[in-house]
């Protein structure tokens, strides 16, 4: 799979499989074929699509207080690759900040929330094997009874200390607007530029969660989810040019 992993970072060309009668087919020419697709996806959804929540993955309060959990949804990885929930995750205990009782946890000074107050919950894609099967057939290593016959994709959910960055709203496209005319050219320059290749981390943050002090339990309004990246679909983007079309409009009628 790390194979998979570093092509999805990569500006590359393909190769698929070329079937003929009489060939004698075995797992690479499978895997080949798999790769190819998954990989080709992957590439598309990257550069096109972005990275970020597509839909769901709101972030609540669990059924005890003290925790969080993920509700169902889509999105995708910073690699292109589709991370789905289907149904409500496993409860994520939030674990309270210790309170230092010498000083009633403040520090002799008022708590204005900094960044050890606060934790980030991730969602990273996974994936396992699973169905195992008969081996039919011994190799020349030894014999193996059974073997995996399907690879099941997930995720994974965890929390990272700290706070995430809030998401930057200013364009990164120097001089995109002349009065009231888009630069093409600095659009094209823009596009020209090299593909980004990230990284680091793969996982797409949800939610900043502000830890509960002492036996305080967790609330709705400690759960920040405006740090998430966002996939900007077609529906989504429709929806912002109605917007600014009708605030445009207001403005040069005044209306409020």
């Amino acid at each position: 799979m790390d194979d998979d992993y570093a092509a999805a970072d990569a500006v590359r060309s393909f190769s698929r499989p070329r079937y003929f009668h009489g060939q004698l087919l075995d797992v690479r020419h499978f895997e080949s074929e798999q790769a190819y697709f998954k990989r080709k996806q992957w590439m598309l959804n990257r550069l096109i699509s972005g990275f970020g929540v597509v839909c769901g993955l709101d972030v609540q309060v669990g059924d005890d207080d003290h925790s969080v959990v993920v509700l169902p949804g889509v999105a995708l990885d910073k690699r292109g690759r589709e991370i789905v929930v289907p149904s409500r995750s496993k409860e994520i205990p939030i674990e309270p900040k210790p309170v230092d009782e010498g000083n009633n946890g403040s520090n002799g000074k008022k708590n204005d929330g900094c960044d050890d107050d606060w934790v980030h919950l991730v969602i990273c894609y996974d994936e396992c094997k699973t169905d195992p099967e008969p081996v039919l057939s011994g190799g020349c290593e030894g014999p193996e009874r059974c073997s995996p016959g399907a690879i099941r994709e997930g995720y994974e959910l965890r929390l990272e200390p700290g706070k995430a960055p809030d998401i930057p709203v200013d364009s990164s496209i120097p001089d995109l607007i002349k009065g009231n005319n888009v630069d093409y050219r600095a659009l094209a320059r823009w596009v020209s530029a090299p593909c980004g290749r990230r990284s680091g981390s793969a996982c797409i943050t949800l939610a900043n969660i502000r830890l509960p002090s002492g036996d305080g339990t967790v609330e709705l309004s400690h759960i920040d989810i405006s740090v998430r990246p966002i996939v900007y679909s077609l529906d989504l983007l429709w929806e912002l040019v109605l917007s600014l079309s009708h605030e445009t409009q207001n403005r040069r009628t005044g209306k409020h």
